[in-house]
């Protein structure tokens, strides 16, 4: 076993470098000390359908870390709905790390904690379902969650995902820690994370169900460059932390990689920390505007249940949620960021531009762009409409506004309406 898993790595990298597609067949697939990928990873079915937008929903990682149980599974779900997060477009809701125990049972089936979980994941399921909700839950590449509370999918990526789809789950978040590299010796991180990612994907896809699939590896697995066939969005950055300078890292580490994103596969700079206090509000509209910009999942990740009414019409927002959600699916990039003034701009469906005059510094400063700079021709007269106000203004050319420290300013720019003339 030990010789043929050797031989299907070397084989995998070979193939990657002359640009050939190797074959493993269609054998049963075992439970080994190394994962190796079976079938051409080229060939992958991507998950088309299953993100055309980025996904929306709530994970209670950031809030509540491990200490997530049913009740609180529930009572989320129950709030996204109550709140009018739903609504909004917010339907997934997540576990994330600390749902299940150490040890698998007999037959290596993962088990839930039965103290969080006394009538395991399956009705929990069950339960948001029954709200009009999805459900989505959460697993390591390596041996081990990344708290190491609970076992990780690796040896088990096959099994895990049948599991998994028997109890009827419509996401699966992938984390990144444990991973035994030594396992893997010549092969970088890159190229381990392609492969461990793509046999979990070709695991979901036997299963036959519709699982948006969530590549949560480390930053340095490179997944901008190789997820796309695989996986319907991929982490670019570090967790994030409910802290202005962790906030502005993510964004800073995920904007340049506007090409690699578009419908049915998003960049992900992490979920929102949106209302976890660590903020101000001020920080909190920047974080939510800068990754509507960017099209990033708005994963939120606050006590729905403890919810003060300015961080609901943060994360309710329709206009800016319009922005992230536009079905062109193009990532906002940026156009200016010397010295801390950033101007980002995302062409729209209707060939509108969103824009976002971002100032990262601590003091306020004016901002200031034009429609040629942002991709818009010179000589219409066009409309901004600012996303957090809802006022307007009109320009032909420059775009100009004071911006708070650690603020940003936000425009719809829409060409104006031609004037209405009549003849005599």
């Amino acid at each position: 076993m030990a010789i043929t898993a050797t031989v299907m790595v070397v084989g995998l990298v070979v193939a990657a470098v002359v640009g050939i597609s190797p074959q493993w067949g269609t054998s049963p697939r075992p439970v080994a000390a190394t994962t190796t990928v079976r079938g051409d990873p080229a060939g992958l079915p991507p998950p088309v359908g299953l993100a055309t937008a980025p996904p929306m929903g709530w994970n209670g990682f950031n809030r509540f870390y491990v200490h997530v149980d049913a009740a609180r599974v529930e009572a989320a779900a129950s709030a996204l709905v109550a709140s009018g997060m739903k609504a909004a477009g917010y339907v997934y809701v997540n576990l994330d790390g600390g749902w299940g125990l150490r040890e698998r049972n007999a037959d290596g089936t993962l088990q839930p904690d039965p103290h969080k979980f006394p009538l395991g994941i399956r009705p929990v399921a069950d339960y948001v379902h029954s709200l009009g909700l999805k459900f989505g839950i959460y697993t390591s590449a390596g041996t081990r969650n990344c708290a190491g509370t609970s076992a990780g999918s690796y040896g088990h990526y096959w099994q895990d995902a049948a599991t998994f789809a028997s109890w009827n789950i419509d996401y699966l978040k992938l984390d990144w820690c444990e991973v035994p590299y030594g396992n893997y010796p010549g092969m970088t991180h890159e190229q381990v994370a392609q492969l461990l990612a793509t046999d979990m994907g070709y695991a979901l896809t036997a299963t036959n169900r519709p699982i948006v699939y969530d590549v949560n590896g480390r930053p340095d697995g490179l997944p901008w460059r190789w997820a796309r066939r695989l996986a319907n969005m991929w982490r670019t950055t570090p967790d994030i932390q409910d802290k202005y300078a962790s906030m502005v890292w993510n964004f800073t580490h995920n904007v340049s990689h506007f090409d690699a994103a578009g419908p049915n596969g998003w960049n992900d700079p992490d979920m929102l920390e949106v209302g976890n206090g660590g903020m101000s509000v001020t920080e909190y509209r920047s974080e939510f505007s800068l990754w509507a910009e960017m099209a990033a999942p708005l994963i939120a990740g606050n006590d729905l249940t403890a919810m003060s009414p300015m961080t609901r019409n943060i994360l309710t927002n329709e206009a800016v949620i319009a922005v992230d959600q536009d079905p062109m699916g193009f990532q906002g990039y940026s156009v200016a960021s010397a010295n801390g003034r950033w101007v980002l701009t995302k062409p729209l469906a209707n060939g509108d531009r969103a824009v976002v005059l971002f100032n990262q510094t601590d003091k306020p400063v004016t901002i200031t762009t034009s429609v040629t700079e942002l991709g818009l021709a010179r000589g219409p007269e066009y409309m901004l409409v600012d996303l957090w106000n809802g006022t307007a203004s009109d320009t032909t050319d420059v775009i100009s506004a004071i911006v708070p420290a650690h603020g940003v300013v936000m425009y719809r720019i829409s060409e104006s309406d031609p004037p209405v003339t009549f003849s005599p």
